[in-house]
């Protein structure tokens, strides 16, 4: 079979090689021409996987190689008896240790204690689970909010107005347009306007679900803190937004090489399933050791983390767009084509 990838998506010819002949591209480039005789479409969230990429093409199977599906027209898929998989979870340890190497550069930043502190996680799926794992483990206290969860029967979840009370608000929802319960922009300028000068307010999720407009003006008069590793309109980011953060990132939260992995090796197995062919398992050789990090320590965690995970200098590579002449996208786009290998830490129960 023929397989048109998203470059970037790490070891796919080494991982595909027994199910067809891989051609790799950029994922933003990828257009219905490149397709004419593809089959499988693998991509990543910078690929907009609709009619107009994949009308008049023999695809039988798309798969992504990310949590989010937003990029992915699901219902014309179903229309064309398209196969789809994506790779949930795949990224929840690496996005969640970006929460928590947050919160420590954060806390130490105001000379606040972790354990004096609340955290309210909006979206209690697979990353909001490992992120109150984390702040369980440094004594965060945690309350969740999930209104999809909750209409399954799941208990203690609270609303998103007591949750919005917290010191710390992380997001972990999907961005979603309609139905019962839309995420697009479901931070905005009637629970901004509420927020406390010594709240922090962490999106890592999708750039959609904070309306940054109303950010901006809320934030100027209340001064909350904010760090985003996701944008509105990205790769072409308000400058104004970045600037004002305490930290911005290029959307590599979930940049873990293990989290990358993990998602290839997903997308991989669902193509498997979904033409029902035998499965190899390709063994990664990762030259750099997990990090290691003893929780139960004495000491303050917190400079542990931060040395396993250097938030600060992320934030430091994507605001030289504010002092260069770079270009915004390109240079959005290398930062994380070219991000360094990052280790997870040692994973925790």
């Amino acid at each position: 079979m023929n397989i048109t990838a998203d470059k970037n998506i790490p070891y796919v010819c080494d991982i595909f090689k027994d199910i067809g002949e891989v051609k790799l591209l950029d994922g933003r480039e990828i257009c219905q021409k490149d397709l004419i005789k593809t089959d499988i479409l693998l991509v990543r969230s910078v690929t907009q996987v609709n009619k107009n990429l994949i009308k008049n093409t023999p695809i039988k199977f798309v798969s992504s190689a990310t949590a989010g599906i937003d990029h992915v027209d699901l219902e014309y898929l179903k229309q064309q008896n398209i196969g789809f998989s994506s790779a949930p979870g795949s990224n929840a340890i690496s996005a969640s240790e970006y929460v928590i190497s947050a919160i420590c550069y954060w806390s130490l930043q105001k000379n606040k204690k972790l354990t004096d502190l609340t955290l309210g996680i909006i979206g209690a799926g697979n990353v909001g689970s490992q992120v109150e794992k984390y702040a369980k483990k440094l004594q965060i206290e945690t309350i969740k909010n999930d209104p999809p969860l909750k209409d399954t029967g799941v208990k203690n979840l609270k609303s998103l107005d007591e949750v919005l009370k917290s010191d710390i608000i992380t997001l972990h929802t999907p961005l979603t347009y309609d139905g019962k319960h839309p995420t697009y922009k479901l931070i905005n300028k009637n629970n901004l306007k509420n927020f406390k000068k010594n709240q922090l307010l962490i999106n890592a999720a999708r750039g959609g679900v904070v309306c940054e407009q109303d950010l901006l003006k809320y934030r100027k008069d209340i001064n909350f803190s904010y760090i985003f590793d996701v944008w509105e309109g990205e790769p072409i980011i308000n400058h104004e937004v970045l600037k004002n953060s305490m930290l911005g990132t290029a959307h590599i939260a979930g940049y873990s090489i293990d989290g990358k992995i993990r998602g290839s090796k997903m997308i991989y197995e669902s193509c498997c399933d979904f033409f029902n062919l035998p499965k190899n398992n390709t063994k990664i050789d990762i030259q750099q050791e997990l990090k290691t990090i003893d929780f139960e320590s004495t000491k303050d965690i917190r400079f542990k983390i931060l040395s396993a995970y250097d938030i600060k200098k992320d934030n430091d590579n994507l605001k030289k767009i504010l002092t260069t002449e770079k270009n915004n996208p390109k240079y959005f786009d290398n930062l994380r084509k070219n991000y360094p290998i990052r280790r997870e830490f040692n994973p925790i129960e």
